[in-house]
């Protein structure tokens, strides 16, 4: 019922200013036309015409607007749809809210004791994302749309990137492809190294909303870190579905799997403009693993590592599953 008061009191209060506005410019215009015939100008008209229509207006600005604003909590500011003005202001600053990592809301299922009950050290807001540190020293960076209140019930896939953690390019390249509208946003997991153990995403998936089956699980190295992912991937094809190897050398691949027969992940080798060897080697290894059609997919001759990586991004679009409700 208040609200509907300062409503009504807003329109008249904007109608007054606007009719004394109108009066003034008449009063003026009427004087004006008097000067050719040198007829006497009352200024002290238009002065208190303009000095009125200056109080209405100061009135529907300085009082009754503000208690709007205090009275409905902001109307008129984004009310009404999908996100509130105080939620996209949030996501824009990358602010905790609704969906935000560190909500203890968000866990799938109660934590652990010890170092896995603590909340994630926010590290940095890299690409619009925020990047995690879990005690246990694995880094995780959520992308813009885990923040969005309308994705605050899905599971977002899960992409173990063996990449420097500071890397820029990294977050710049995936955010590209998914602004381009031909990537799904992923989680980045990025653990101290590379080995057969594999991260704790198990650990990933208590404190985020993080997908937890194969199918929505890939892995991703770069430089130094490729053959091993693949190496990794290959001897564990139970964990991840897609794999995806950048400017790498694969030529002792085969001494870190046991077999690489029999069921494996779908495999990109790829490397950028001026990185022969790179790819020389990417031919060779895919010769060696005899592939079905398209198990393994190479990519060269792209410019830029941010090119390359938004590329990476659009594959594993294919190959793994995108966010949804778990």
């Amino acid at each position: 019922m208040a609200d509907a008061v300062l409503f009504i009191l807003l329109f008249f209060a904007v109608a007054a200013t606007v009719a004394l506005a109108r009066s003034a410019l008449r009063y003026w215009w009427a004087e004006r036309a008097g000067r050719p015939y040198e007829l006497a100008q009352d200024r002290l008209g238009i002065t208190l015409r303009v000095a009125a229509a200056g109080a209405a207006a100061l009135t529907v600005f300085a009082v009754v607007v503000p208690l709007l604003s205090h009275a409905g909590g902001g109307y008129g500011i984004g009310s009404g749809g999908a996100e509130t003005a105080a939620g996209s202001a949030a996501a824009a600053r990358n602010v905790p809210g609704p969906g935000d990592p560190a909500a203890p809301s968000r866990a799938a299922a109660p934590p652990d004791a010890g170092h896995a009950s603590a909340a994630p050290r926010t590290i940095a807001h890299p690409a619009g994302g925020v990047l995690q540190e879990l005690p246990g020293g694995t880094r995780v960076w959520t992308p813009p749309q885990y923040a969005y209140p309308r994705a605050a019930k899905l599971a977002f896939p899960v992409v173990v990137a063996h990449v420097p953690a500071d890397d820029p390019e990294l977050y710049e390249g995936f955010v590209t492809q998914v602004q381009r509208g031909l990537a799904d946003p992923f989680l980045l997991v990025m653990p101290r190294g590379c080995g057969t153990a594999g991260p704790d995403l198990d650990a990933v998936a208590r404190h985020y909303r993080a997908l937890t089956t194969r199918s929505a699980r890939a892995i991703l190295g770069v430089g130094d870190q490729a053959a091993c992912v693949v190496g990794e991937a290959f001897a564990h094809p139970d964990r991840y579905r897609a794999v995806a190897a950048v400017s790498g050398a694969y030529e002792h691949v085969g001494l870190l799997s046991p077999s690489l027969a029999g069921r494996r992940p779908a495999l990109l080798m790829a490397s950028a403009t001026g990185e022969r060897t790179a790819r020389d080697s990417a031919i060779r290894f895919r010769a060696l693993l005899h592939p079905r059609a398209d198990e393994v997919r190479l990519i060269d001759g792209v410019s830029g590592r941010r090119e390359l990586l938004a590329l990476v991004a659009g594959y594993l679009t294919e190959k793994i599953d995108g966010p949804k409700r778990p």
